[in-house]
């Protein structure tokens, strides 16, 4: 039975062959919320709602906390004109200086719900954080409006419906959904339309003059001497903890050796990791799962606190312990276990098997030591190391005969060639894990010795760093002054990230990493400019500051690691470079034909597009797109062209309108899916690999080839190894390749095996 969907895909490609689909449509119907006229005009109706004065003196509305309502804020209603015969789209307008408050904002079609309310395909209308997307200038949010729902329709029912902030790993509706307590983001427009990518009127008010790139001032190089200040607090308070866990121990293993720190050549230290290993033990011999059933870590971080200490420990490990044995010999049998567990569990997500593998190498490491003959060879934990780095080919878990699994196929990657990671498409925050790889290079050397260490990992963990710096763009912080922000608006694991933190050449302002460990474990040229060209801005000082309102223990383990760190990037000359998309900088074309990704820079125009979208289940036609202009700033979900392999199996959205970790999280069953019933196809999978209709799998969803036109761009690519595609060149007065602006005089274009294709259409 053909789908709506692959109708769908058929009439765009008669479009996009015609070249009619490069015609605009206009804007069908416009709502300026907060004017009584306008609202008025569309049967507007508002519980919990206040008209307030916003950017640029323009009206708009927020919605407010309802006392006593446990998930709902306050909502709009009103009515919008639409196509009854195309796809129609809704985009709301925002103001780049207003903070989300945390907030979530979720459109409503005819009483159903658009959208999902983590990690969907079709995401909700606005997903804020506390920092402000785009100082100065508005933004604007696109969604489709089911065809299904429009078809056949002059005018539909719109709602717009807000809640507080969701804890995406929250396992009961209290830990998950929060109550909104602040008003939401303000609403200034909204409208309705068929062409993909939102044009502003030109009499909208914008934000003309161009912002003055300003550089902190404060804070400055003093607070290197609060981490300092900071750090010894923590660490006085662990020291004074009768029992710590094995992070603590991890943590206090690494202050023994830095001159700076109270936990320097602290005798105190030693006794305690060698207590916290025996009472690990104990926990084992009564329970041996609780060290390791379900976990990432096993006994990885204490097994490296321990690796610290060898020679004290082999003055102590032939004691007899109160089971008659002796310590070495319960310690191995500990380490040999969760070494079992730990490869018969790898995980397939990057991050994650980066994590079971930094362990497993740490345990099998201190196995070594106290039993040689029961540990793996090092070759093979290295090899685990170098499958989740993406060097080797992802074996999978042991089975029980010890025999690698291959459950993704014998040539699935964890990077794509050019390296990005894969979980299951392109990915922000969880995509930025420089500081794993870090772990995981000075894990296989010396302390301090950079020489030592795998020269391999080495050289995949800058590679990938450089990809990543396409992924950065010039912007404002939330006090004005000029930053690079990472991009997360297309990633797939990304909640709640719009925009994502401070970034340069990693992500420090997490709580698992620094802003240069990749740099100073290092010293790659490279790298160390991007750190640099962080320090110019000043920026570097206010993410660490920020860091340390963390009290938790990782964020104190990364800062214990800063001053040394930045002790060493302050000794290293000016090297050349800047981060790709930074002001100034030339144009620029990354494309990822294995995460279906595509980054580029046009004068001072970025455009960041994910092709391969969120198609956890089945192959959706949908791309998600974030636009950055000097005017204005567009997050779009918006339908495109795929051609794929079909399998001859299809995917029904099932009855949920929180998508990801459902059913067991679906909190709302009174709240209804505009999506329930829709049928996908899904496409074919590699051989050697399996799944069943409705399991997530990279293959399910994933294309061919792809063709998406999105304002002035077409950009077309070809995912396949092995086949070519055309794609007709829209008639327009002018249309240029990029990012040679060269004319395109040919109707046709081929496009080759793995590559891409960026047209200019004006």
């Amino acid at each position: 039975m053909k789908t709506m969907r692959l109708w769908m895909c058929v009439v765009c490609g008669l479009l996009f062959a015609s070249g009619l689909y490069a015609r605009k449509t206009g804007v069908l119907d416009e709502i300026v919320f907060g004017h009584s006229a306008s609202e008025k005009k569309h049967g507007f109706s508002a519980k919990a709602s206040q008209v307030v004065t916003g950017g640029l003196g323009e009206e708009a509305r927020v919605l407010l906390p309802i006392p006593g309502e446990r998930v709902e804020g306050g909502y709009i209603t009103f009515t919008m004109k639409v196509d009854p015969e195309k796809q129609n789209y809704f985009t709301a307008r925002f103001w780049g200086s207003d903070s989300g408050n945390s907030n979530i904002l979720i459109l409503f079609c005819e009483g159903k719900q658009i959208g999902y309310r983590h990690l969907g395909d079709y995401d909700v209308l606005d997903i804020a954080n506390e920092d402000k997307p785009y100082p100065g200038r508005f933004t604007y949010t696109t969604l489709p409006l089911p065809i299904s729902m429009t078809r056949g329709k002059k005018e539909i029912e719109l709602s717009i419906r807000s809640t507080g902030r969701i804890f995406r790993y929250g396992e009961t509706f209290d830990a998950y959904q929060k109550v909104m307590e602040k008003p939401s983001k303000a609403l200034y427009k909204g409208y309705t339309h068929t062409e993909t990518c939102f044009q502003p009127s030109e009499k909208e008010k914008k934000q003309i003059e161009k912002i003055e790139r300003r550089v902190r001032t404060t804070p400055g190089a003093e607070v290197m001497e609060e981490v300092r200040q900071f750090v010894n607090r923590q660490i006085s308070g662990y020291l004074n903890q009768t029992e710590i866990d094995q992070e603590t121990a991890s943590l206090l293993a690494y202050a023994y050796h830095e001159p700076w720190t109270v936990a320097y050549r602290n005798k105190d230290v030693v006794e305690k990791v060698i207590r916290t290993a025996d009472r690990y033990y104990e926990r084992y011999a009564q329970n041996p799962k609780s060290v390791y059933d379900g976990s990432w870590l096993t006994v990885g971080p204490l097994c490296q606190a321990l690796n610290s200490f060898v020679p004290e420990i082999r003055e102590i490990w032939d004691e007899k312990m109160p089971n008659g044995k002796t310590r070495r010999e319960n310690w191995t049998a500990m380490c040999r276990e969760c070494v079992d567990y730990a490869k018969t569990h790898r995980r397939s997500y990057t991050n994650q098997s980066m994590i079971v593998d930094l362990h497993l190498y740490n345990v099998n490491r201190m196995l070594s030591i106290l039993a040689p003959e029961e540990a793996l060879p090092v070759w093979q934990t290295l090899k685990f190391i170098y499958e989740s780095m993406g060097i080797a080919p992802w074996s999978g878990s042991l089975s029980a005969t010890g025999e690698p699994t291959w459950p993704l196929g014998k040539s699935y990657y964890q990077f794509s060639p050019d390296g990005l990671s894969k979980e299951l498409g392109y990915v922000g925050g969880y995509g930025e894990i420089l500081n794993w790889m870090v772990h995981l290079y000075e894990v296989t050397g010396e302390r301090g010795l950079t020489d030592t260490r795998d020269p391999l990992i080495r050289a995949q963990m800058l590679k990938i760093m450089h990809t990543r710096s396409h992924f950065r763009y010039p912007t404002l912080d939330n006090d004005g002054y000029a930053a690079m922000r990472g991009e997360s608006v297309i990633g797939w694991r990304d909640h709640g990230y719009y925009p994502a933190g401070i970034t340069y050449g990693e992500r420090g302002y997490h709580r698992e990493g620094t802003p240069i460990m990749a740099a100073a474990a290092t010293l790659d040229p490279e790298a160390v400019a991007y750190a640099q060209q962080m320090m110019e801005d000043n920026q570097f000082f206010a993410v660490v500051k920020e860091k340390m309102k963390d009290r938790g223990l990782n964020s104190t383990y990364t800062l214990l690691r800063l001053p040394g760190e930045y002790d060493l990037i302050m000794k290293q000359p000016r090297r050349e470079g800047r981060l790709p998309m930074s002001d100034g900088m030339p144009d620029v074309l990354f494309s990822d034909e294995e995460v279906g990704v595509v980054a580029l820079k046009n004068g001072d125009e970025i455009l960041y597009t994910s092709l391969y979208w969120r198609a956890n289940f089945a192959v959706n036609f949908l791309a998600r797109v974030h636009y950055i202009t000097p005017e204005c700033d567009r997050v779009a979900t918006v339908f495109e062209d795929i051609r794929y392999t079909p399998s001859g199996f299809t995917y029904t959205r099932p009855e949920r309108n929180n998508l990801y970790f459902s059913p067991a999280r679906n909190f709302y069953p009174e709240v209804k899916s505009a999506h329930t019933g829709e049928q996908l196809p899904i496409a074919k999978a590699p051989e050697g690999v399996h799944f069943e209709p409705g399991q997530e799998s990279v293959s399910a969803g994933k294309g061919d080839f792809y063709t998406l036109r999105y304002g002035k761009y077409l950009i077309a690519m070809n995912c396949t190894p092995d086949r070519t595609f055309d794609v007709e060149v829209p008639a327009a007065k002018s249309v240029r390749a990029f990012p040679s602006k060269e004319t395109v005089e040919e109707r046709v274009l081929q496009v080759e095996p793995k590559s891409t294709v960026v047209l200019i259409v004006e």
